[in-house]
């Protein structure tokens, strides 16, 4: 999380080897493909569709969200919190610990089946995103939920359009595009394709200028 697009990018330089900046002179230099607007509430389908029209060069495209794949991040899960999960069990929040029991019992069968469902998912996307450079959505189908609701209830419906460029290894780019339902911010997600990290970034600074300020 930064204050803006500029910081991500220095904390790219800063976090990963070898990292460049991308130079991009004008939003129209990338084609883009825009996704799962018609999910979204209405104010903030409005918003993201404004923030699409910054891009000349669009498209609109049906790209499927990732399914039955979340066994494989839970044995990923699993295998990185193995020995400090071993060790510092009660240092867990119950929110991250109760996650962390299900990823526990994830079987190498689901693991195996989820991995080749993820594969079969890139594959798909790879297939249906050749003519874009970046995918433009909604970062979430409605503005941020009331804290008192807990993460439980709403959790499936905050990840959904976030969640599948984890499973994709796709760099995504956050930013707010303006004032939507109850007056809170949209956001609108920005996603290349794996390693197009900095043409994300590049082509996100150009349209954190183009947007309305506040």
């Amino acid at each position: 999380m930064a204050r803006d697009v500029g910081t991500c990018a220095a904390m790219m330089e800063v976090l990963v080897s070898g990292f460049a900046a991308a130079s991009l002179g004008d939003l129209a230099d990338v084609r883009v493909g825009v996704a799962w607007t018609e999910l979204a509430e209405p104010l903030v389908r409005d918003r993201v569709h404004a923030a699409a029209a910054c891009f000349p060069r669009k498209v609109e495209l049906d790209l499927p969200l990732s399914d039955d794949t979340g066994p494989q991040f839970g044995r990923e899960v699993a295998e990185v919190h193995h020995d400090l999960w071993r060790d510092h069990r009660d240092a867990y929040s119950d929110n991250v610990a109760r996650k962390l029991e299900i990823a526990m019992t994830v079987t190498d069968a689901q693991a195996a089946v989820a991995g080749a469902n993820r594969e079969r998912y890139r594959e798909r996307w790879a297939q249906l995103t050749a003519d874009v450079d970046l995918v433009l959505t909604p970062t979430m189908a409605m503005v941020a939920p009331e804290a008192a609701l807990g993460e439980r209830p709403i959790r499936n419906a905050v990840l959904q359009f976030t969640y599948p460029f984890n499973a994709l290894g796709a760099p995504a780019l956050a930013l707010p595009c303006g004032p939507a339902e109850d007056g809170l911010p949209a956001s609108v997600q920005l996603a290349g394709k794996p390693g197009d990290d900095a043409l994300v970034l590049a082509a996100g600074a150009l349209l954190e200028r183009a947007l309305p300020a506040g």
